[in-house]
């Protein structure tokens, strides 16, 4: 073949060829044009694949599935015991057992820390924290209403928090009410007169922006409805509508459960199946069998009733004509242990949790995998965290301060106002699996000064400003009872007399 006919060969393989592209002096043909994606590709292997794509926007798509998606989700959230312990793992490490704590950051003119606003506000807001003060049911604390508001967020896919000013039961003016999204009319859609238009339930401007929402007066699933109008239009300004966000265009959510409720489903499903067959297999026996021969039962026409009574060391002689046959246990076989593993594996990453901690399965794991999978996995909660501070904690936080100062319960004169509102939320954090190797680490770190003690402090949840005063007044009082004994620095340890364990010379 000449350069020409190998060049022009080429072009038609990889590039598509000219529509009616033919070789000099011959005929004319239709190239066929493959498609670069495989991914995008027909035939028999991907004919499934086309049959589920849509090209419907974000609202459209959730639209069609929302409601089952939610109840399906609720459904699993009380029968399904590792989706029960995906939601408590959210509450135990995204929350934590002392919930996400405000730390006030109010400084002086001069822009040092001003210690004494700040212990003031902290103070106030852990009053505003107790049960009977955070929200208008007086049947949550803080801690309490943040558990149920992750949880609320990751089965249903949204969660609203409605902000509650001038509040006349408790001494800061303001409380908060959680709602759940079911309020929100999925078939509540049209355009208004305004321009604006209500996408299930919330009214958006023509930059999409939330501007207010659409509320049913009690929730659709509530007998004792009251007979009144059906909605209450809420202000944006007034509600937090969380979800979080797919695709953009998107005004309501789904269920952070949606790739991995199926396989679970059916993992339970096959569970149940398995228990139930290894029951009957563990209660029944064996079979009587009757022998063709005899055919001429005694008793004229009845039959010999046959009664089995099992006991230690018995031997027994079946009646005439009567064979046992005994059934075969073999269930559940070796490969059902895999299976399950195999199954949840999938489902724990459709998920975020690992395996490990979502199946309570801690077989064969070693220091170093452990390790690798709880990093992983704790910056998924750390992202979790990040989530909730911005959509809820920072707007929660700022209008408590303003409803504080503004009746009373905070001391602070309004040209002290912008200094002392500030503040940041320090949520919990974890200790390592191996705390000598990981502290040793850490005093390494601070004393080549490429990270503060501050640093190590706040990833252990704690607020540096109150270790470091608590250190402080904790030495002060043991000099002051002479207990505190200065260990001279020619006989500190030396890091090289530090062990790194069992596993140290394997290492």
């Amino acid at each position: 073949m000449n350069p020409f006919k190998r060049a022009l060969s080429w072009l038609g393989r990889g590039q598509g060829a000219a529509p009616g592209a033919a070789e000099p002096g011959g005929p004319r043909v239709e190239p066929t044009l493959r498609r670069s994606f495989s991914m995008a590709g027909g035939g028999r292997l991907s004919s499934s694949w086309s049959k589920r794509q849509t090209s419907a926007d974000a609202n459209q798509a959730i639209y069609r599935d929302h409601e089952t998606l939610r109840q399906r989700a609720r459904e699993q959230s009380i029968n399904t015991s590792y989706l029960k312990r995906f939601y408590r793992l959210l509450r135990q490490n995204v929350i934590g057992p002392y919930g996400i704590r405000l730390q006030s950051k109010a400084e002086m003119p001069d822009g040092t820390p001003d210690r004494t606003t700040r212990r003031l506000i902290e103070k106030s807001f852990k009053k505003f924290c107790k049960k009977g003060r955070f929200d208008v049911t007086g049947r949550y604390s803080y801690v309490t209403f943040l558990w149920l508001w992750i949880e609320t967020l990751a089965r249903d896919g949204e969660v609203m928090v409605r902000l509650v000013r001038n509040w006349k039961h408790n001494a800061w003016g303001f409380a908060v009410q959680i709602l759940e999204a079911d309020r929100l009319d999925l078939t509540l859609n049209t355009l208004l007169d305004n321009g604006n238009r209500i996408r299930m339930g919330v009214e958006l401007d023509e930059w999409e922006r939330p501007v207010a929402y659409w509320l049913l007066k009690d929730h659709p699933g509530d007998v004792m409805r009251r007979a009144n109008e059906a909605y209450e239009r809420i202000p944006a300004t007034e509600l937090i509508h969380t979800f979080d966000p797919w695709r953009p265009h998107q005004a309501r959510g789904f269920t952070w459960t949606h790739a991995a409720a199926l396989d679970i489903h059916h993992l339970g499903e096959f569970r149940t199946a398995t228990m139930v067959k290894a029951e009957l297999a563990s209660k029944m026996t064996g079979f009587f069998k009757q022998d063709a021969e005899y055919l001429d039962p005694p008793d004229e026409g009845a039959d010999v009733p046959v009664f089995e009574e099992i006991e230690a060391g018995t031997a027994k002689m079946m009646p005439y004509g009567v064979d046992f046959q005994a059934v075969q246990a073999g269930h559940p076989g070796s490969d059902y242990a895999p299976f399950v593993k195999d199954s949840l594996r999938g489902g724990a990453a459709g998920l975020g949790p690992s395996y490990n901690r979502l199946a309570n399965d801690l077989e064969g794991v070693n220091y170093s995998s452990l390790r690798s999978g709880e990093i992983d996995e704790r910056d998924f909660y750390k992202c979790v965290q990040e989530f909730a501070i911005s959509e809820l904690l920072e707007r929660l936080g700022e209008e408590w301060f303003n409803s504080a100062v503004l009746h009373g319960a905070l001391k602070i004169a309004p040209r002290d106002m912008e200094r002392a509102a500030e503040h940041e939320w320090q949520p919990r954090g974890w200790d390592w699996v191996d705390p000598l190797k990981d502290s040793k680490a850490a005093s390494e770190s601070v004393k080549n000064r490429t990270k503060s003690r501050s640093h190590y402090i706040r990833l252990n949840g704690d607020d540096p400003d109150e270790i470091f005063e608590e250190i402080a007044a904790e030495e002060q009082y043991l000099r002051e009872k002479g207990l505190l004994v200065e260990v001279p620095e020619s006989i500190a340890p030396n890091d090289e007399d530090l062990t790194d364990g069992p596993d140290a010379k394997a290492e």
